[in-house]
This record gives C-alpha cells, sequence and structure tokens, in this order.
C-alpha cells in the first residue's frame, strides 16, 4: 500500500502543477518562452466547435453525403492547423525588464517590458494580465478572464522590438513588486486558449503620499504647492540661466530675451541668504501615526525643494546633511519609503 502511495503522488502533484502553475522564484531575466512552459486547450467555442463537427459528421455518415464529409473533414483540419498557430504565437518571445520609475503612493505604477519577436511571423492579441489568480481548469469560462481589469493587449510585429506599459495602482509605500504575469492567447481564430506565466524580478519604489500642511518646521510658508517648479536658489547672486519650465514664477523670467524674440530663460540665483530646514522626527512625533508623519514629512521635503530652500532630513537610523537638487530629493524620499 505505501509503495501505491508513493507511486500515485507524483502523477497527483504533476496534474496540480499543470492546472494550478504553482508559484516558482522571480527570474532576473530576460525569458525566452520555451515549449513546455506553453500551455493550450480548447476554449468554449472551441468545444462548441467540435460538437458541431461531430453532428455534421453523424449526418455525413446517416446520410452517405461526401459533400458532408469533405466539409466536416475540411473544418476539422483547419482547427487542426490552428492549434500550431496558437501556440507559435507565444513559442519563443524574448521577454526582458525595462525602466521602472518611482511613484508616490496612490499614483500608478508603470512596469516596463521589451517584447522582442525575432521570428518572422508578427504576434497578434497578446493579452497580460498581472497576478491572474485565474484556476485554469475553468478554461472554458471565457467571461472569468473578462472580469479582469488589468489586463493589457499588444501586437508585436515581425522583427521588432516594442515596448509594453504595464499600470498597476499602488496603495502603500515601499518596494512594490510587479510579481507574476500571466500571459495568453486566441490568435488566430479564437478555438485555442494559449498561456503561460511571467515571473520577472520586477520592482519599483513606492514614495510615501505627501499629506499634511505646507509650513516648514522653520516657518517659511509653500508658494504655489503642486503648481510650481523648484527654484535654483534661494540667495540673490546671479548665477546664469536655464531653460524655462512650466510653473517657473514670471519674475526669474527674462523678459527683454522674450521681447526679442528668443528663447524663454529663467534667471538662476544663488547665495547666501537660501533658507535652511532640518526636517526630523520630533517635528511630527505629536501626530502619533506612523504613515501621517512619514506623509508630513514627505510634503515638507517637496515643499522645501519647491522653495530652494537648503533642507536635511533626520529620522531614527538615517541622517542625511542639509543640500538641495534632484539627487538629494531622491534620497530623503527613499529613506521615507523604506522606512519601518
Amino acid at each position: 500500500m505505501t509503495t501505491l502511495n508513493a507511486s500515485v503522488k507524483p502523477i497527483q502533484s504533476g496534474w496540480r502543477r499543470f492546472f494550478t502553475y504553482e508559484k516558482a522564484a522571480a527570474q532576473p531575466g530576460p525569458i525566452v518562452l520555451k515549449r513546455r512552459k506553453i500551455y493550450i486547450l480548447p476554449t468554449r467555442s472551441g468545444l462548441w466547435f467540435a460538437l458541431v463537427l461531430f453532428v455534421m459528421l453523424l449526418g455525413s455518415m446517416n446520410y452517405n453525403n461526401s459533400m458532408g464529409y469533405a466539409l466536416t473533414f475540411l473544418l476539422g483540419s483547419m482547427a487542426i492547423v490552428s492549434i500550431l498557430h496558437t501556440h507559435r504565437t507565444l513559442l519563443g518571445l524574448r521577454i526582458e525588464a525595462g525602466k521602472m520609475p518611482p511613484v508616490f503612493s496612490g499614483e500608478t505604477a508603470q512596469f516596463q517590458l521589451w517584447l522582442d519577436n525575432r521570428g518572422q511571423a508578427a504576434r497578434y492579441g497578446l493579452v497580460w494580465v498581472r497576478d491572474a489568480r485565474v484556476d485554469n481548469t475553468n478554461w472554458l469560462r471565457d467571461s472569468a478572464l473578462q472580469q479582469i481589469k488589468s489586463k493589457t493587449i499588444i501586437d508585436v510585429p515581425a522583427d521588432q522590438r516594442v515596448s509594453l506599459i504595464l499600470p498597476v495602482p499602488t496603495t502603500q509605500r515601499g518596494r512594490f513588486f510587479l510579481g507574476r504575469v500571466m500571459l495568453y492567447t486566441h490568435f488566430p481564430v479564437g478555438l485555442f486558449h494559449a498561456w503561460t506565466f511571467v515571473h520577472l524580478d520586477l520592482s519599483t519604489l513606492v514614495y510615501p503620499q505627501p499629506l499634511g500642511h505646507k509650513i516648514l518646521p522653520l516657518g517659511l510658508e509653500a508658494e504655489n504647492m503642486g503648481e510650481g517648479r523648484p527654484r535654483d536658489g534661494g540667495g540673490e547672486d546671479f548665477m546664469g540661466y536655464r531653460d524655462y519650465k512650466p510653473g517657473d514664477s514670471p519674475r526669474h523670467i527674462d523678459w527683454k530675451a522674450v521681447a526679442r524674440e528668443q528663447d524663454w530663460m529663467i534667471k538662476q540665483f544663488g547665495g547666501l541668504s537660501a533658507a535652511e530646514a532640518w526636517l526630523t522626527w520630533d517635528d511630527v512625533a505629536m501626530l502619533n501615526d506612523l504613515e501621517a508623519a512619514i506623509s508630513q514629512l514627505c510634503l515638507w521635503i517637496l515643499v522645501a525643494e519647491n522653495q530652494g530652500a537648503l533642507y536635511g532630513l533626520k529620522i531614527p537610523g538615517c541622517t542625511l546633511e542639509p543640500d538641495r537638487g534632484e539627487q538629494h530629493r531622491e534620497r530623503c524620499l527613499q529613506a521615507l519609503a523604506m522606512f519601518e
């Protein structure tokens, strides 16, 4: 009895892996779709088509109709050939990771994938579903896949490398992983459903959601938060020019150059009069809520950068000296995103 159970268990576990596809470890990529990772089964339309062919075959046999035989076998052979085309739509596709810019909590993360089709035939109707927790034993229920809203459909021309963006909503700060993605197709005639799973090691950083009041601890009030751009310096010494960006203050525009029909330029100023602020954990300790405190610090960082102030961050386990600029802003936001 023990020997029998031992021999049956691998078969049962193998079928379970086929139908449910137990999660495997994420791969660094790139990934090339192989035959053993592509599964194919008839759709509901495919089974109805097979039933119609069976009825046609019975009618042809009953009435000994040669034209009925010809039509039945012609349609049957076309269905069999479509299996090959459906399978080849996924076979050999090369998938690799692209850029994954950070976002703020509540925004939509944009995961980029590069699809490299090195074959001679185009691939049509590639459907991507993130974290598709669909039991593949229900391949007949096409509506089960249609109920998933987060799906993206793309065509890949022959001998082309195209970019695919998978939008994923975020709800909390920290490291956010794309997870497992289901790829399937019904091309060319919709009679068969071929699918595979792509699990690349892709992640992006989600910054805290900037919330709270806009007055910095040193008493400076934010100006047009969310509408303007960071000002270059807070002093009175002329530093030079830079290109105009939407949201820049009209006071810094070189109107003389505009009158001469030249490019719109912004005057940059700097010096020792720039404000300096320390953003510390003590400033938000009265909130008595971890996420609210981090969101307030996040908002202050954006305000300080927008005002051109020198600002530093001091939280438990991390101290960043006062500075300004895009790199300093990113370091501060990363520290808040990964704070525990």
